[in-house]
């Protein structure tokens, strides 16, 4: 079963978000100030797990729509980039598909 993490977002300052990522079975959290810092903490985080883990998002109720206007964009410029890694992880492997070669 997967380890459940709450990756919760708030700000400082208009503009001025924040991740909250929480570990809920080691209880532990850790403050992210921008998304490299989330996905590096997060990818750190799962490793300790096998990497089975949800993400669940939860926001502030007093998130400005400046800050949540610009984590959602600068997601969307993430998940571009995962789309296109997945993509190319797709595209060998279909070209591998039907050939077997013993040295591998």
């Amino acid at each position: 079963m997967a380890v459940k993490f709450i990756s919760h977002v708030d700000e400082k300052d208009v503009g001025d978000w924040f991740i909250k990522l929480t570990d809920t079975l080691s209880e532990q959290s850790v403050i992210c100030e921008d998304l490299d810092v989330y996905e590096k903490h997060l990818e750190k985080l799962a490793n300790e797990y096998g990497n089975d883990v949800e993400v669940v998002w939860s926001k502030s109720k007093t998130l400005s729509i400046k800050s949540y206007n610009d984590l959602n964009e600068k997601m969307d410029k993430l998940r571009e980039k995962y789309a296109q890694e997945i993509e190319n992880i797709n595209s060998k492997n279909s070209n591998n598909e039907g050939s077997f070669n013993p040295n591998e």
